[in-house]
């Protein structure tokens, strides 16, 4: 019988493997979601991703935003916010989402911007480059803004058509500052004194609106939030030449004060919420329609910063002493060394204060608080945030933002000063180290060592004490009179 065909299985032998490890099967890599790590990050952070659109975006200011589709770009400053934490049914991929009013020179936008991982560093004042392919008309479930014609809703990262960019550089500083519905020349609507809003400007005034400038931030604060958990909150005191009023900033809002400088920044608020404070006195808040414009450019608050500086100069308790301003060798022992009277000072100063000059004033110790202040611990003084800070040390960190402050002995130590034609009141000196080192004789650290009885012994003996002093006026930059030295 002829044998069968063979098969195929037959007619090819597998060969069989010397060594059991080439026997298991290759080891495949985890495959991937088709995502590289570029795109993965320009998701996950919208701010750091390449923007090379492909689309032409027409730029507009907001006044000329119309509803409907199209490709537009925007700047505009932050001028009121809120965050929300939590996904909607329209983008379930976002973490949550900013609530902003944002304004340029003609008018003022909403936008909804939602976020896919992180919250956006944004802050009053911030000013932001808006790129987005709609824009829509103001919400019909919320309580409509004046200023407000057009919203914008936004997710960068995920929808292409949508980008965002923070510009936090000097170069921008004079963008977006003209407060709307300025005309130059003419004063600007609605705006009112700060005492003129507390009294009755508050109470049935549409569109009013507050110039004040910053006097003093304080400590953030963590309350318990009717919702569980916590809320954190932060006090910001504010003037101007009539009164001043506390602004009270909750939440996510809380981090704008820390870029403020207390007697320099200034803050038109339109539609501030009026509230009563627990001690009856009326306070400031903010509502949904309000705007807080950082830093307006116009006339008004050009004044409101020379008022501030000025009070500044006059209040303030601890004022960096001037280097390099004056030759304290040849005053002291040049060829012409002139002697002041109180009297002489004072009408040299008031009829030509820019002048710079220095020379020796004769006075007398009428009181001193060496001892007083030694018991309250505030030998030595810093002002930080626009709050005094007080120690018997060096060095001592600011409550409020937790910065290392280098202290100086407090003015007020030295009481008033007498000669035979007038008198100077206490803390009205900008002393130098070492005028305090020569008053005292021995250095600064010796001076906060001193115990209790040895304090006492230096009060009684500088009391009544007559001597000279060297002085300088630095053109008025201080608004102080500097003591550059000491002669008993």
């Amino acid at each position: 019988m002829s044998p069968s065909h063979p098969s195929i299985q037959t007619f090819y032998k597998g060969d069989l493997p010397e060594n059991k490890q080439d026997a298991l099967p290759p080891k495949h890599s985890k495959l991937g979601d088709g995502f590289t790590e570029d795109e993965l990050a320009n998701t996950l952070d919208p701010l750091m991703r390449k923007w090379n659109p492909e689309r032409e975006y027409e730029e507009f200011t907001i006044d000329q935003l119309n509803q409907g589709p199209k490709a537009v770009t925007f700047v505009g400053r932050v001028v009121n916010y809120s965050t929300f934490f939590g996904s909607t049914p329209k983008e379930p991929k976002a973490k949550g989402w900013h609530y902003l009013l944002v304004r340029d020179n003609t008018a003022a936008i909403s936008v909804k911007i939602y976020f896919p991982h992180c919250p956006y560093p944004i802050r009053l004042g911030t000013l932001v480059t808006f790129w987005t392919a709609f824009i829509s008309g103001p919400p019909k479930d919320l309580i409509p803004i004046p200023e407000v014609s057009v919203t914008a809703n936004m997710f960068p990262g995920r929808v292409t058509s949508d980008h965002i960019m923070l510009h936090t550089g000097s170069s921008t500083d004079g963008i977006c500052r003209i407060p709307l519905r300025f005309r130059k020349g003419l004063p600007l609507q609605g705006l009112m004194t700060l005492k003129s809003y507390l009294t009755s400007g508050h109470d049935g005034v549409s569109d009013a609106k507050i110039l004040v400038c910053v006097k003093s931030i304080g400590a953030k604060k963590k309350i318990p939030s009717k919702m569980g958990g916590e809320s954190e909150l932060v006090d910001v005191l504010l003037f101007d030449h009539t009164g001043e009023v506390r602004l009270t900033l909750w939440r996510e809002m809380a981090d704008s004060p820390k870029e403020w400088q207390p007697g320099k920044t200034t803050l038109l608020i339109s539609n501030p919420r009026y509230i009563i404070e627990y001690s009856g006195k009326g306070g400031v808040g903010v509502i949904r329609g309000t705007m807080i414009d950082v830093e307006p450019d116009f006339p008004d608050a050009e004044w409101l910063r020379r008022y501030a500086v000025n009070l500044t100069k006059k209040e303030s308790l601890c004022m960096e002493f001037p280097e390099g301003v004056w030759d304290v060798e040849a005053t002291e022992y040049g060829i012409n060394r002139m002697f002041f009277t109180l009297a002489e000072l004072d009408k040299w100063v008031r009829s030509d204060g820019q002048h710079i000059f220095s020379g020796f004033i004769n006075v007398t110790i009428m009181e001193l608080s060496f001892v007083t202040l030694h018991r309250r611990n505030m030998l030595m003084c810093a002002e930080c945030c626009g709050i005094p800070t007080y120690s018997n040390t060096v060095t001592v960190l600011c409550r409020n933002c937790n910065r290392n402050l280098a202290l100086t002995l407090n003015p007020n130590i030295i009481g008033t000063l007498l000669d035979e034609t007038g008198c100077i009141a206490p803390g009205k000196l900008l002393w130098s180290k070492r005028a305090w080192e020569q008053l005292f004789g021995r250095s600064i650290a010796e001076i906060i060592k001193m115990d209790i009885e040895v304090a006492k012994y230096y009060e009684m003996r500088m009391l009544f004490m007559r001597l000279h002093l060297v002085v300088g006026w630095d053109g008025g930059e201080t608004g102080r009179l500097c003591v550059l030295g000491c002669m008993q």
